[in-house]
């Protein structure tokens, strides 16, 4: 074996077991990881390891479909298949489709990924592309279909922060005043577990525990399937603070009052969803998000922002109140607290609670004292 310097990095040469000549050129390496190479083919040549047989690769389409979807699909969730599929197929596929998985290279998918920053994509649906397509190839090469890892030198892009623009309490109280009755209970419930919408869709009755004051997120839908939720962690209890067992009490009367006006009998066992449309139907949140969440900040004269600052919201007011970051923490299902601090570090003050009390204060303070700003003008 040979190890040649080039102009953009280093070129193996060597013999495989069959005598074969072959030779690699990687770009962007030094001589330390030229060595390191080096050493990998002569271990795979001593194992008897064939060369990769990249002339008779299959074409990128057939070996994304047929053996990558296919063998990891039985252990994926149904929201990630869903996501890998339409990757497959709005962006990967009609992109790379027809060349064989050994053709696919760097040169090739960066000014793909530079096309595709010029259209306007998100940095996250782009690195969603890229993490799928490095997945199919790394399957490839183990296959025998690649030889080395042709987008080791691909990065990912830097994904800007979330953005955190909560609702403080006088605006919660705003858009409450100022929300459909019939999606009040919905918001105020959101705005004091900070539960995720696709956790809400599938909340159902049954995972009400009135006498515990909890109920039980097990579940979250994507695209209409109900699956299990984001992370093993995001399956807890949620504890009820008075404002949600309220929200819940009117949400209970209004959804029978709705079922029995339409002619509608006791849901189906497992169907007994919390949170409904007023015709029964499941809870859709992209319209919720436009034809109510969007119209209810207009109307309240608050600035407009995604639906998702409810979860912020309901961890900035709690820190900000006070309550344990640990207790904070269990409420939104995360593992543990450190993301809180990296998050919401602005909000935590030194002292802090356990129990919601302070939360509660905070925010029941803030609606009387709307209330009583309302029968003053009322009086008036």
């Amino acid at each position: 074996m040979s190890i040649v310097k080039t102009a953009t990095g280093y070129q193996i040469r060597w013999y495989d077991a069959d005598g074969s000549s072959r030779k690699g050129t990687f770009r962007g390496i030094d001589r330390r990881e030229a060595e390191r190479l080096e050493r990998e083919k002569l271990a795979e040549r001593d194992r008897g390891e064939l060369p990769a047989d990249e002339r008779n690769a299959p074409t990128f389409a057939a070996f994304a479909e047929k053996t990558w979807m296919a063998e990891g699909k039985p252990g994926w969730k149904p929201s990630t298949v869903s996501q890998y599929q339409d990757a497959l197929k709005t962006h990967l596929i009609p992109t790379f489709g027809e060349l064989r998985v050994s053709q696919i290279t760097e040169s090739k998918v960066t000014p793909w990924v530079a096309e595709l920053q010029g259209k306007g994509l998100s940095p996250r649906r782009i690195n969603l592309l890229l993490v799928t397509l490095k997945s199919i190839l790394k399957l490839a090469r183990r296959r025998r279909f690649v030889r080395d890892d042709a987008l080791v030198d691909v990065r990912l892009l830097k994904e800007p922060k979330a953005d955190i623009d909560p609702l403080g309490p006088e605006e919660v109280s705003a858009f409450l005043t100022a929300c459909p009755s019939w999606w009040r209970p919905y918001f105020a419930t959101a705005f004091s577990t900070g539960f995720r919408p696709n956790e809400a869709t599938a909340l159902k009755w049954s995972d009400v525990d009135w006498k515990q004051g909890s109920f039980r997120i097990r579940a979250g839908v994507y695209r209409w399937v109900e699956g299990t939720p984001k992370t093993e962690s995001s399956i807890r209890d949620v504890d009820m603070l008075s404002m949600v067992v309220e929200a819940l009490k009117v949400q209970k009367t209004q959804q029978a009052a709705q079922r029995l006006k339409n002619g509608q009998g006791a849901p189906e066992v497992g169907k007994d969803y919390i949170f409904t449309g007023p015709d029964g139907g499941m809870f859709n949140s992209n319209f919720v998000r436009d034809r109510v969440w969007y119209p209810t900040l207009k109307k309240a004269k608050l600035r407009r922002r995604t639906m998702y600052q409810t979860r912020h919201s309901f961890a900035s007011n709690t820190l900000s109140a006070g309550e344990n970051p640990a207790w904070v923490a269990a409420m939104l299902g995360h593992r543990g607290a450190e993301i809180l601090f990296s998050t919401y570090v602005r909000y935590i003050p030194n002292r802090t609670r356990r129990d919601g009390s302070a939360f509660v204060a905070r925010m029941e303070g803030e609606r009387q004292k709307t209330v009583g700003q309302e029968r003053l003008a009322a009086e008036v």
